[in-house]
């Protein structure tokens, strides 16, 4: 995988999971804290802290998890990516973006059907997930799957027509 293609899913992984509202949860002060540090490795030690605390659980935990993992994707940790993801997938299995991240870290480690394999798990939970549609349209070109690549691209983008989704 590409520099520049690694910069964009890391991108399109920062606008998803900014949409979770973490000041509306109840989570200790390094938790919120950690969404206005713009270091990754920053970020990595404030919900590590977070997470160590033990004053976090169940869906807040996973949340704060899947934080921690888009950070380490930062840093080029997609195995460490993908161990947060696990345990946050343990602690809320039926969301759809736990198989969105560790989608995309296995496409950035080059493991391909395993990436097309939960990004499929992601639209199935959620029909309309754009992001997943194009990650699977990425790695579904990357096996050379071009028929399924493009229709997967073509519908991300009717979607959401900001999403990235590879050239043809």
């Amino acid at each position: 995988m590409t520099r520049s293609s690694v910069s964009v899913f890391l991108a399109a992984a920062l606008v998803l999971l900014s949409a979770i509202d973490i000041q509306a949860q109840n989570l200790p002060e390094e938790c919120r804290e950690a969404q206005d540090v713009r270091s990754p490795r920053g970020q990595i030690d404030l919900l590590t802290r977070c997470l160590e605390s033990g004053r976090v659980s169940g869906r807040d935990k996973a949340t704060t998890l899947k934080q921690r993992a888009i950070a380490f994707m930062h840093l080029g940790q997609h195995k460490r990516a993908i161990e947060d993801v696990n345990d946050a997938m343990r602690l809320n299995s039926g969301d759809p973006d736990n198989f969105y991240l560790r989608g995309m870290a296995y496409r950035a480690l080059g493991d391909h059907r395993q990436s097309i394999d939960d990004s499929s798990r992601a639209i199935s939970l959620e029909p309309d997930f754009a992001g997943a549609y194009a990650n699977r349209a990425f790695s579904y070109k990357a096996l050379g799957q071009t028929g399924q690549a493009r229709n997967d691209a073509r519908r991300a983008q009717d979607i959401d027509p900001r999403v990235k989704v590879p050239s043809f």
